[in-house]
């Protein structure tokens, strides 16, 4: 990576980019420590097998943006191309017809996810005594279909502006409030659907306020005329396949929550979303970067097509740098960590899984940068294929290793996939976006090296021992990182940058 043109994107890109992202970060990382205090709280007063069926309950809300078909983020690579292009006029006129095709999706799914209520509830195996509440709850989860889905399109529009100032203002909130909320039903009641009703809330009430501030981006009413159909077609030729990845991987990520519970109990569900909630909140480095990464990739290629190698060079170099020191704490402390946190019990269980996690986590990080790079050059459906290719293939070992290894099975599984779905999608970046095989033999040499480095420190059952090899390997990895990863530039920018601070 050092000294390639492919290794360095404009200065203002570059700034924009840092300034963006800090704005995504740090938005998320108020919800994150209030979750490490809610999280040991919400165990104790409700017990493992609700907070189980709690932690569902936010993998549904979450996945409920497979019901709008890709429009979300249609419309921010869309609009964004039309902002890159010079075109904004045309602007509200997508954003009316996106908007209209979204409240009409979230409306279907909403009856339908009503309609498979039951069936989920058997599915799920729920104890005799929490199957009302947890019906109820998913009846109120439903409701929320609309919102969930509105607010993503509404987002999507502010993103595709860089308004990331007004997007993680209104993020915070309802970060805090999904852990929040619940804590706040505490005092009156310890049932799951007073609890969901308190995410329901939350969720209309965001949707609102997105509302408003994307129409006072736009300077008009939000809902301007009928669709027009040139402007479905384009949404939904893009969406449409989006809608396939949307519906994919989300179901690769949950599923194992899902197989857990199938398979071993909802109390092993705890076990293993505990860590999980936790090492996902990094989620906050990659979605922050991506959020601001793939509207400029996109506004970028509309003029020039160019600048692949360079951008996923970017990528690659922020989630390294951003993401290996967090990883390396996570699988050093994880032990340590879970039995102050959440007890001993929690600790003997759930290590391991979370070492695991976080694994897969950094290397799906990596995946990102080529998933947004493919998507922004418009070809939704590659990352799609690539998806329906993986997803029988982890089927079958989430299975196997589930059956096999409990828990521990199901999250080497998951990082198995990961490092599946990173080969693919480089793999595709030099077909599709044209990307050079060098650039991609070099970021993939990074990671690899890096990964591999973070799973020698699992053996090493001696917690000082983990912790002095961790401080060893980070060292190493700064060293490597600032002599041969960044070039001369990123290095003289770096050291600008610091001066700057330091003379503040």
């Amino acid at each position: 990576m050092t000294g390639s043109s492919d290794a360095v994107a404009p200065r203002t890109a570059t700034s924009n980019l840092t300034r963006n992202l800090a704005y995504n970060i740090l938005g998320q990382l108020l919800p994150l420590v209030l979750a490490a205090f809610s999280i040991p709280m919400l165990i104790r007063h409700i017990g493992s097998d609700r907070f189980g069926l709690l932690t569902i309950a936010w993998m549904v809300v979450g996945y409920f943006n497979l019901f709008d078909l890709g429009l979300g983020r249609a419309l921010t690579k869309l609009v964004a191309d039309r902002i890159g292009a010079g075109h904004a006029k045309e602007v509200p006129q997508l954003v009316s017809t996106g908007l209209v095709l979204m409240i009409a999706l979230g409306i279907v799914g909403a009856i339908s996810v009503a309609i498979a209520t039951p069936a989920l509830v058997t599915i799920l195996k729920v104890p005799g005594q929490y199957i009302d509440e947890t019906r109820i709850s998913f009846y109120l989860l439903a409701l929320s279909i609309p919102s969930v889905i509105l607010t993503t399109g509404l987002r999507g529009v502010l993103e595709a502006f860089q308004r990331f100032d007004i997007t993680n203002a209104l993020r915070t909130p309802l970060g805090l409030w999904t852990f929040g909320g619940p804590l706040c039903v505490l005092p009156v009641s310890n049932r799951l659907d007073w609890i969901v009703s308190s995410l329901l809330l939350g969720r209309v009430i965001s949707a609102s306020v997105h509302w408003y501030c994307t129409a006072r981006q736009l300077g008009g009413r939000m809902i301007a005329s009928v669709p027009d159909r040139r402007l479905c077609k384009q949404l939904l030729s893009f969406g449409g396949w989006m809608t396939v990845s949307n519906v994919v991987s989300p179901l690769m990520v949950y599923m194992d929550r899902f197989f857990i519970g199938a398979l071993l109990g909802t109390s092993a569900v705890a076990f293993y979303t505990t860590p999980y909630e936790v090492v996902f909140k990094l989620n906050i480095v990659s979605e922050g970067l991506f959020g601001v990464l793939f509207p400029m990739m996109a506004s970028r290629f509309a003029v020039d097509r160019s600048q692949s190698g360079a951008m996923l060079t970017l990528g690659s170099k922020l989630i390294a740098v951003c993401l290996f020191p967090l990883v390396l704490v996570i699988v050093a402390i994880a032990q340590p960590f879970l039995g102050v946190w959440v007890g001993r019990e929690f600790a003997e269980h759930s290590a391991l899984v979370m070492q695991l996690l976080a694994i897969g986590l950094f290397i799906n990080g990596f995946s990102k940068v080529a998933f947004n790079l493919i998507q922004a050059h418009g070809r939704a459906d590659v990352t799609a294929k690539l998806h329906l290719i993986e997803l029988p293939v982890y089927i079958v070992g989430l299975v196997l290793l589930t059956k096999g290894f409990g828990i521990v099975g199901a999250a080497a599984g998951w990082a198995l996939r990961m490092l599946l779905d990173a080969g693919l999608l480089y793999w595709m970046s030099v077909k599709v976006a044209h990307a050079r095989t060098k650039t991609i033999q070099t970021i993939g040499s990074l990671a690899f090296a890096a990964a591999a480095a973070l799973c020698g420190l699992l053996p090493l059952a001696n917690p000082y021992n983990r912790a002095g090899a961790a401080i060893a390997l980070l060292v190493a990895f700064l060293y490597v990182f600032w002599s041969r990863v960044l070039s001369v530039d990123d290095r003289y920018s770096v050291k600008r940058k610091i001066q700057r601070l330091i003379a503040s």
